[in-house]
């Protein structure tokens, strides 16, 4: 006897160190890589700076096009997922340089330093890593400004014949397409592709008069045609950043997004090395006035302040961190139809000692939470989920019970960092069957419900303020449960092994976000299919009208391939759509329940707790209550 009262610790214990050790998607990505000019240039030209003889401490305050000591837009998105916010030539990842075109040498290149366009700084890259690109790292490619300028300032000097720059332009953003479909090729999945703002409506261009201004815009707009409807054309996904319609939004609302100067270059001269505003030396305190760097647009003719640089990385993350929230909406409906089985189960439970004929009603209720860690470029989640259900069932014969139920499901989620919401409401409609003989049982559920979404929202902030897009999703769940074991009989102790196999396949359909400006999104149907395999035990203890047991699985979600929601920026009318990883968890975890039932006369009545356990970045658990009335 001695013996067999050890076997069920021995083997509770084995199931817990049995999880597999793992880690949930706790960085959506493993660096950050960027190409570019002066709009993303993290500080190339530091060396240069202290070779014309200024003092290091101030060094280390330039560098940067924009108002110092502030970071680029460039430093603030690698440093939200996960990497070193530095110049290629400091032991960063950052590889763009001030003044570069995407192939063609440049005329803005301080003397003395090397030519280094966005092809050979894509060369630089491969060199580093034998010519692999990282499929894990996120990439970015914000070129073609200095293309531009420099076209036009070759057609003001008379060197380039005006009737060729939109020819020129569109060269050049198929140069740009090849360098990207180049990187492509070496591995890279993930790119940021940034089109050019507005180049006409920069001061410096304003300044030069209304038809330099005319046609700076309109090549800025040909550049984008080309390169966005390139890209489409030849099947190559990228993250489309629409910086133009971005920065538009902001000029036609500059206090809402804490500007209160978007005209005027916020920094003031540094003789000698500037004899007029430029960023690349524009020291703290020599500004216009002393909250320029938050409040003006433009740091010089050209570049943006701080302030701007933050809100156009906000803008670029919410890119990115979008398509990944709305992956799960397809995750909580897993969790509210296993609230749903939890609570059929319970009702046939209730049915075990139900004889031939007769009938039992029953009506159940579980409350759980889903939530998920907020981490490293990760937004997590908060899930409060309910479900109820009231079910009929009959014992058929001395070893078959059948039943059908309905039941209501409702999740109230909430993203973390506030950055949005979801309710999920259901109508499950289900049918199950019992059957025992002897000590071996099996059991079986099959559900189905549309899925209803409610009060969805993703706020995106940018500077002092919250884009707020909203959406009405739809989706359906199909689901099934099976289950197979044996009680062994030790008196009152009932002990055994048990397996069980959870299928659900969950689809939400294409939706469309609005209320969000330039933040709007197109998000393509997706689909989430789950198997999860389980092994385990089950003991209960007969105490006469009540019985309390227990119950510990080892899981393994065999259902693990790679998820991705695919997206597409409304304001682009050229259709770009883009893939993001979709949130994902450990495969192997464990599950274990406690709980009692008992009866009253023709009074049945339960109550269970339940815990998932070893899943790194999640915490999910709950209880589940029945009241039955046997017939």
């Amino acid at each position: 006897m001695k013996t067999k009262t050890r076997v069920l610790p021995a083997l509770i214990f084995s199931l817990f160190a049995a999880t597999a050790a793992g880690s949930a998607s706790a960085q959506q990505f493993s660096s950050t890589v960027v190409f570019g000019d002066s709009l993303s240039d993290a500080g190339f030209y530091r060396p240069f700076l202290t070779s014309l003889g200024i003092p290091a401490p101030l060094v280390s305050q330039l560098g940067r096009f924009t108002t110092s000591p502030g970071p680029v837009w460039s430093e603030l998105v690698t440093e939200f997922y996960g990497g070193t916010p530095a110049a290629s030539n400091a032991g960063g990842n950052i590889f763009a340089q001030g003044g570069a075109r995407v192939t063609a040498d440049s005329t803005s290149t301080p003397p003395g330093n090397a030519q280094r366009s966005v092809s050979t700084q894509i060369t630089e890259y491969l060199a580093r890593t034998n010519g692999v690109a990282d499929p894990n790292a996120l990439y970015a490619i914000w070129a073609g400004a200095n293309d531009v300028i420099q076209s036009l300032q070759g057609a003001g000097a008379g060197t380039i014949p005006a009737a060729q720059l939109p020819t020129i332009i569109t060269n050049t953003a198929n140069a740009e397409i090849a360098q990207i479909a180049r990187l492509q090729a070496a591995g890279a999945k993930y790119i940021i592709v940034v089109g050019l703002p507005n180049i006409g409506g920069t001061p410096a261009f304003q300044a030069a008069g209304p038809t330099t201004a005319g046609g700076a815009t309109q090549l800025s707009a040909g550049f984008n045609t080309a390169l966005f409807t390139g890209l489409a054309a030849s099947g190559i996904h990228v993250i489309p950043v629409d910086a133009n319609a971005f920065l538009a939004d902001v000029v036609a609302n500059p206090s809402r997004y804490g500007f209160t100067n978007i005209t005027v270059p916020a920094c003031k001269a540094f003789p000698p090395f500037s004899t007029g505003p430029d960023a690349l030396f524009c020291p703290p305190g020599n500004t216009l006035t002393a909250d320029a760097s938050q409040t003006f647009l433009f740091a010089d003719g050209i570049h943006p302040t701080t302030a701007a640089h933050a809100e156009i990385a906000q803008f670029i993350e919410g890119m990115i961190t979008g398509p990944a929230e709305y992956s799960l909406l397809a995750e909580v409906p897993l969790r509210t139809r296993a609230g749903h089985m939890r609570t059929v189960w319970e009702g046939l439970a209730s049915t075990a000692n139900d004889s031939v004929g007769r009938m039992s009603i029953w009506a159940t209720a579980d409350r759980g939470n889903f939530d998920v860690d907020t981490s490293m470029g990760v937004v997590g989640l908060d899930s409060s989920n309910k479900s109820g259900t009231i079910g009929v069932s009959a014992r058929v014969s001395e070893g078959v019970a059948l039943g059908v139920a309905i039941g209501k499901t409702q999740s109230d989620a909430t993203f973390g960092g506030s950055n949005g919401a979801f309710r999920t409401n259901e109508t499950v409609f289900s049918a199950y069957a019992q059957g025992r003989w002897g000590g071996l049982y099996a059991d079986g559920i099959v559900s189905i419900a549309d899925i209803n979404f409610s009060n969805t929202s993703r706020n995106i902030p940018i500077g002092p303020t919250v884009r707020v897009a909203t959406s009405s999703p739809s989706g359906s769940n199909a689901s099934a449960y099976f289950d197979l074991g044996y009680d062994f009989k030790f008196n009152r102790l009932s002990v055994g092994p048990l397996v069980s196999v959870t299928s659900q396949n969950v689809d939400i359909n294409a939706f469309d976000e609005a209320g969000a400006d330039s933040s709007n999104l197109h998000i393509f149907s997706q689909s989430r299919r789950s198997e999860v395999w389980s092994a385990g035990v089950k003991a209960s203890l007969d105490m006469g009208a009540w019985s309390p047991w227990v119950r510990i699985t080892s899981d393994k979600e065999r259902k693990d391939d790679a998820r991705f929601v695919s997206a597409m920026p409304l304001s682009l009318a050229s259709n770009n759509s883009y893939d993001i990883p979709a949130y994902s968890f450990d495969t192997s975890f464990i599950t274990g329940a406690v709980g009692v039932r008992g009866r009253i006369d023709r009074i049945g009545l339960s109550l269970a707790y339940y815990k998932v356990s070893g899943r790194s970045g999640l915490k999910e658990d709950g209880v589940t209550g029945m009241l039955s009335y046997r017939f």
